[in-house]
């Protein structure tokens, strides 16, 4: 079976060019827009996220101060005073070490690069060379 044969354009290779040119500008601001619209929707995300984590460290601390007191009170019945609030301390520090953790881990999960832009990006420089490719003998 022959291959097919390439539709010959009428248009000279100036404005075949002129053309191609217009064409690439168009899909690259609209490759931008697209980018610009996904870091948006990236930032947007992460501020909602840490607005809400602010609000519930913040009513988390009032919890925290009077479950603290509530169990260092509880224990000193068993223990000293001071080793009561000593060993609440200690838990206290330790929770928080983890939380620490598990939050710098979450933080770096996310990609916070626009990978449909770069796809796109991509597939028009290919669109682009081939295009010139065809036009210049």
């Amino acid at each position: 079976m022959a291959a097919p044969e390439p539709a010959s354009d009428p248009r000279s290779t100036g404005e075949v060019l002129q053309s191609l040119s217009t064409s690439t500008q168009a899909l690259v601001k609209k490759e931008i827009e697209l980018a610009k619209l996904e870091i948006t929707a990236v930032i947007k995300a992460r501020v909602v996220g840490v607005a809400l984590l602010a609000t519930a460290g913040l009513l988390g601390l009032y919890v925290l101060g009077f479950a603290g007191v509530t169990g260092a009170r509880g224990l000193e019945n068993v223990v000293s005073p001071w080793l009561a609030w000593l060993i609440v301390t200690l838990i206290y520090a330790t929770v928080a070490g983890i939380l620490i953790a598990v939050a710098i881990g979450r933080f770096k999960r996310p990609p916070s690069t626009p990978e449909r832009s770069k796809q796109a990006f991509e597939e028009t420089k290919q669109w682009a060379q081939q295009r010139a490719e065809q036009v210049t003998p």
